[in-house]
């Protein structure tokens, strides 16, 4: 493939590849947004993420927007003006939720963990006690920036015992149907994700479930307008929405759900965590160190070597017609994020694995010829 005939192949973990039918659907004569078929479509599709949230019954959101502006909302739907709020942060979109906090007059306060380690949940506990009042933690579950998987299970357990009355807020961008999430089973307040990442989506849409407890807070609280989670919620459970949605988005997403629910959610996890580990081995075998200690399967994080550099190797891919993601923030330099995320499978796996030795050559490592496909080969059939 030469480099400009075509847009590059997508192994970063998002946006991601899309299913071939998902596409067509978006072709599909547009809906009107007041019309009994797309209220009927609208229906299935909230039922369909039901499913995949792991909370079937329950109400899910849908926002015309972002992964962001759903947990925007979210977070404005449940948290009561200038309450406290502590964010767990340990990559660049922990810190950004710490960001978002603080321009909204919340009175954020932080538990940093190293980049790509786990989170002390003494120290969480500590923090929680020594702050009595705590409205919310937030928790990142998947942090791309750094490849790693947080134990948000452990920490909804931790704030049970330290802080029993403060909401959990999540955020699975990456995660939802890519990784074990059971929001009702593990203590989960407010739960959001996007359509660009693991239900395989063009970016559009965001998704907000929040519990009955999360819900029962929103009572007083300023509605944001637009994105006014309990409006939504009225709306939407009535089939309609409090403005207009992407209706062909809307058309695209029910056939990317069905696509995941008919694999089953566990044997999807299964499969993502499978690609990934053995990407991870493909990329030692070209020389490159995993980064993450609890790897996401939403993304290989893998450090290069400083007197290789990050641009010299995502440069070498994407003459290879590959976008793969660098690092962000201070690992911009440090690391290359491939990912398996979306429309993939092994076959993928194969080819990503010998991209990235041909271009770790061409980046001036040695590496033995057939070393990652090898390696990503073992690494897969071993965990069959």
């Amino acid at each position: 493939m030469s480099a400009g005939a075509y847009p590059p192949r997508l192994y970063a973990p998002g946006p991601v590849p899309v299913p071939p039918q998902v596409l067509a659907a978006l072709a599909r004569p547009v809906l009107h947004h007041r019309g009994p078929e797309f209220r009927a479509l609208f229906g299935r599709v909230r039922a369909k993420l039901a499913e995949v949230f792991c909370v079937p019954g329950d109400d899910v959101v849908v926002v015309t927007g972002s992964g962001s502006a759903a947990f925007e909302a979210a977070l404005l739907a449940c948290v009561p003006a200038g309450a406290e709020v502590l964010c767990l942060r340990s990559g660049v979109f922990g810190e950004k939720w710490v960001g978002l906090g603080r321009r909204f007059g919340f009175a954020v306060a932080e538990l940093a963990a190293a980049y790509g380690t786990e989170y002390d949940l003494e120290r969480l506990e500590a923090e929680l006690r020594a702050r009595p009042h705590t409205a919310a933690v937030v928790v990142v579950h998947s942090e791309t920036s750094t490849g790693m998987l947080h134990d948000v299970r452990a920490v909804a357990d931790a704030v049970r015992r330290s802080a029993p009355e403060a909401l959990v807020i999540v955020d699975a961008v990456s995660s939802l149907a890519a990784a074990e999430l059971r929001p009702r089973e593990w203590g989960l307040d407010a739960v959001v994700s996007g359509s660009q990442k693991g239900v395989m989506t063009p970016p559009g849409l965001g998704f907000a479930w929040l519990s009955e407890r999360a819900w029962s807070r929103s009572e007083g609280l300023l509605p944001t307008g637009y994105l006014d989670l309990r409006r939504e919620r009225e709306r939407q459970a009535a089939g309609g929405a409090g403005s207009t949605p992407a209706t062909s988005l809307v058309a695209a997403l029910e056939v990317a759900l069905d696509l995941v629910l008919a694999q089953g959610l566990e044997a999807r996890w299964r499969e993502k965590e499978r690609l990934n580990a053995a990407l991870l081995a493909a990329g030692e075998a070209c020389g490159l160190k995993p980064f993450a200690s609890r790897p996401s399967p939403a993304a290989a994080a893998l450090e290069v070597p400083a007197h290789v550099g990050v641009k010299r190797l995502t440069g070498a891919l994407r003459e290879m017609g590959l976008h793969v993601g660098g690092g962000q923030g201070e690992l911009a330099d440090r690391i290359i994020r491939p990912s398996l995320l979306g429309w993939t499978d092994r076959h993928d796996l194969m080819l990503l694995a010998g991209a990235l030795e041909s271009a770790a050559r061409t980046a001036g490592l040695a590496v033995e010829q057939g070393a990652a496909t090898a390696a990503a080969a073992r690494t897969w059939e071993a965990s069959a």
